[in-house]
Parts: C-alpha cells; structure tokens; sequence
C-alpha cells in the first residue's frame, strides 16, 4: 500500500477515526454477506460530483471531440465523514430514526479494499479527503488534472474536490477504478473493520437490543452503543437563590 494511495491525507491522519451512518438493515448486511458495497459517483447528489469524468475529451490530433465513459463505468466510490457525530448528520442519513454509525480509519478502511485487489491495488484502490474550492478554482483545478498519470491516481483525484459550500461535510472518500456492473462488492471482516457501532440517538430501545445481540452473534466484541447526542445530562442541580 503506497503513501500515494492516500489522497489530501499525511502520515499522521491515516488513523484518525473515520464515520458513515447506514440503514440497520445494510448494518445486518455488512454482518451477513461479509462484503460493503462502493456505488457509481454519477448516484452522488451533487452534479459536481462528476463533473470530469462526464466531460467530453479531445480524442485526436484533429480536434475530435469524444467521452470517457468506457472509464467512468469502472469507477466507483463510497464517502465517510471525519464529523465524530452532528445533529445533521442523523437526520440526513437516519431519516426513519433507524440508522447506525460505524467507525473505522482511512489505512483500515483501504486495507481492505486492497485485499480484493491485490495485484493492481496501488493504481485501482484509493482514498482520500475532499478539498473544498469556490466553483472558479473548482473547475480550473479539475481542468488540469491528469487523468491518466502512471500511478493511477489521476481519476480519484477528480472526485476528491468539491465546492466550498459543502465544506461542513468533512468527508473522506473511499475510491476503486477497476469495477465492474452497477455496484462494485468487495470481502470485508466487519469485526475486525468496525472499530465500534453507534445507533441513532432516537433509535426505539427495544429494536436496538434486538439489534445489538444479532450483531454480537456475528462475534463482534467492540463498542455497540446508542448515542447520547440528545440525552440530558444527569445530576444537574440548579440553585434558585432570591437576592
């Protein structure tokens, strides 16, 4: 695993903590089939997303102009957030009050992507942190990217820049530019991966005891918690005092 796997990411941050809150039924997938699922950028909200691999290229000496969908088809990527936890975050990702967070790293996270891919994994597998631009260096960054450098790191580092007005996001983005179909599935230990699972901090106590033991009959012995984000602190004692 190169250091240039590891995108707008130092030394010291390939171990800081990292989040993504999914259904619980995706949770229980995880479990089940051993595996996570990366989906195609062109399914991210933002139409700035993708917004290089949707442009058209000069293909000839003579000014054709062509598309790279042949690529684009292969990519695929998943985002994670360095937000520990926030109140938006529940209620854009947990909607139904039912979500969960797992925890993992950016090193651990990548592992094991290039565990499915080891023979090409330095120029297919990568991660990296979203920049932030204003729209104008948006496009000029993007524009002189090089998608095609010898160390394959050119087509993630075209979704790896956003614009500033998603900043608040903070997100890291797991990326793989040798897929195939609509969705790219890869092998997965979720008990060696997860470092700990927080459930949605309005999630209804009993489903999430039900929750909790099918998740530790898979083996999993880390931190299974719901969060206290809404949670009332204990002991609070005022002192109403007439002067």
């Amino acid at each position: 695993m190169s250091f240039e796997n590891f995108i707008n990411l130092d030394n010291s941050e390939l171990d800081v903590p990292i989040y993504r809150i999914m259904p619980i039924d995706r949770l229980l997938q995880c479990f089940e089939e051993k595996s996570i699922v990366l989906v195609p950028p062109k399914k991210w909200d933002d139409p700035f997303e993708n917004l290089l691999l949707s442009s058209q290229v000069v293909v000839s000496e003579s000014g054709e102009i062509g598309g790279i969908e042949p690529i684009r088809n292969q990519v695929f990527g998943q985002c994670w957030t360095l937000h520990r936890e926030t109140d938006a975050m529940w209620r854009i990702y947990s909607p139904d009050k039912g979500g969960a967070k797992v925890k993992t790293t950016p090193r651990k996270l990548l592992g094991a992507l290039n565990s499915c891919d080891s023979n090409f994994a330095d120029i297919h597998c990568f991660i990296g942190r979203v920049a932030y631009l204003t729209q104008t260096d948006l496009v000029t960054t993007l524009s002189g990217l090089d998608l095609f450098n010898p160390n394959g790191s050119g087509i993630a580092r075209s979704l790896l820049y956003k614009r500033k007005e998603f900043s608040h996001e903070k997100e890291v983005r797991l990326i793989y530019t040798n897929g195939k179909g609509s969705l790219h599935k890869f092998s997965i230990d979720p008990c060696d991966l997860f470092d700990e699972i927080v459930f949605d901090p309005r999630s209804n106590e009993h489903l999430l005891k039900a929750y909790k033991t099918s998740i530790q009959n898979y083996g999993y012995k880390n931190r299974i918690e719901k969060s206290v984000l809404y949670q009332l602190p204990k002991g609070l004692v005022l002192k109403l005092i007439q002067r």
